[in-house]
């Protein structure tokens, strides 16, 4: 008989939204897409007919929204551990719970000049994320990001001194549009920060690099960017970030009289280069 090395089982995709009335017309909102994996002593349920370990994926559902009913006003980050540590309390036969958060995020709605209390519109630019592991007895790891933030610069970035071969056909510009979709995770040393300053922040360094440097490549521009995470958000210890090109190609209008154009692009993002990198904060071992 094969042997059981790892086993978890939980619910996914659990959605709802927090409303947090802060008084009779100004609210705040936070719709959540949660996954929930638990891990223990569940071995008899794989090995037998016995059950007994097993919380029903159903009492995972029904305890998100519960939390969630108790909790409208903690950020993503302060709600996944708090989903955590429930389990961990509650169920003395798990061992480890790993928690993923995915927010759809919502913007006030601005009227006549002013932001509306209770009206909102939806921030479609990516997927901000949080992600949680508890293990009992030992330690919590947090970290969070955003998936698929597309930014785009009309100039400011170029490409050039790169390797060539035989192979090679793409000639260097020294003033491009540069585009990408940031996926990006930033992992926590304090837990005890303001993680929705800190996310707010790190986005922001984000912005500030590409917006404000010249993009030599997508790779120094992505160096850039986590070091600036990481010399902003003091709680944050390392930054995953992963930039595939969005590319626009030069359309050729030559036949129409308008040789070396600049002003009409192709929109292309298949086949697309995939830059990647982590950051670690000096003097940190994780």
């Amino acid at each position: 008989m094969p042997a059981l090395k790892q086993n978890q089982y939980g619910k996914s995709r659990v959605r709802f939204l927090r409303v947090h009335r802060r008084d009779h017309s100004h609210h705040d909102v936070s719709e959540l897409e949660a996954d929930v994996l638990l891990s223990g002593d569940l071995e008899g349920s794989y090995l037998s007919d016995d059950n007994s370990s097993i919380v029903p994926t159903d009492t995972v559902k029904n305890t998100l929204h519960f939390l969630a009913h108790e909790n409208p006003d903690l950020c993503r980050g302060e709600f996944a551990l708090v989903i955590g540590h429930h389990f961990l309390a509650k169920y003395p036969h798990l061992h480890q719970v790993k928690i993923e958060l995915r927010e759809r995020a919502w913007s006030r709605m601005e009227i006549a000049d002013r932001l509306h209390p209770h009206a909102f519109t939806h921030d479609a630019n990516g997927t901000p994320f949080t992600k949680a592991l508890l293990v009992r007895g030992g330690e919590t790891t947090l970290s969070s990001g955003i998936r698929d933030h597309l930014i785009l610069k009309t100039t400011a970035s170029g490409f050039t001194g790169y390797h060539v071969c035989d192979m090679t056909t793409l000639p260097p510009t020294t003033d491009r549009i540069l585009s990408t979709k940031v996926t990006a995770e930033w992992t926590f040393s304090d837990l005890d920060a303001n993680f929705q300053e800190a996310d707010a922040a790190a986005l922001k360094a984000i912005h500030r690099i590409f917006a404000t440097t010249y993009s030599p490549s997508v790779q120094r521009t992505l160096y850039e960017m986590g070091e600036a995470i990481l010399h902003d958000v003091e709680s944050v210890a390392t930054v995953q970030l992963a930039l595939p090109n969005v590319h626009f190609l030069n359309i050729d209008l030559g036949k129409f009289g308008r040789p070396g154009q600049n002003v009409v692009f192709l929109p292309t993002d298949e086949p697309h280069g995939q830059i990647e990198a982590t950051m670690v904060r000096d003097g940190f071992a994780g």
